[in-house]
């Protein structure tokens, strides 16, 4: 473990966000997205004071004293894949347009119809009333909401999938 106390934060963050619910995945992403860049900055600072053992042999350090290259490398690596998949999450939260609004509900086939459409006045689906047209910020915010309990479902199948099976 190159920190053992940041490692162990970033652990239960991650397990944080694992539970998350619909209301509080968004804070969630951003409290582990915050710990992932804290801890990347400092393994990039550790990197830096452990010299190139391949070009300068008389700067090998004694064993014991820093963490190997490849170590750090792979924990860049790791970090930086977390950070990146963590970074989409929330953007697919955050980030909804209208046309995205009008494919997640068609892919649902919210309120029964597979037919929606997004137009100048807002978004509704072909041949719906006055009164079945949503703002698009109303739809918006509704397909993010559904990304997000699609989150939510993901996760508690996955765990459900990793826990062993206590009943037989």
């Amino acid at each position: 473990m190159l920190y053992p106390e940041l490692e162990q934060k970033l652990q239960d963050s991650k397990h944080l966000l694992d539970g998350a619910t619909s209301d509080n995945i968004i804070e969630r992403c951003k409290q582990y997205l915050a710990l992932l860049d804290e801890y990347r900055t400092r393994i990039y600072e550790l990197r830096e004071d452990v010299p190139d053992l391949r070009s300068d042999a008389k700067a090998t350090p004694a064993p014991g004293d820093t963490p190997d290259r490849s170590v750090i490398r792979e924990a860049i690596e790791t970090t930086t894949r977390e950070r990146n998949r963590t970074k989409v999450l929330l953007l697919s939260f955050t980030t909804v347009s209208g046309y995205e609004a009008v494919d997640v509900f068609n892919e649902r086939k919210h309120e029964g119809h597979e037919d929606w459409e997004l137009r100048a006045s807002g978004v509704k689906f072909a041949g719906g009333a006055d009164s079945d047209l949503m703002t698009i910020q109303e739809a918006v915010d509704l397909a993010s909401q559904f990304r997000r309990e699609d989150q939510i479902a993901q996760n508690s199948a996955r765990q459900a999938t990793e826990q062993p099976n206590l009943s037989s």
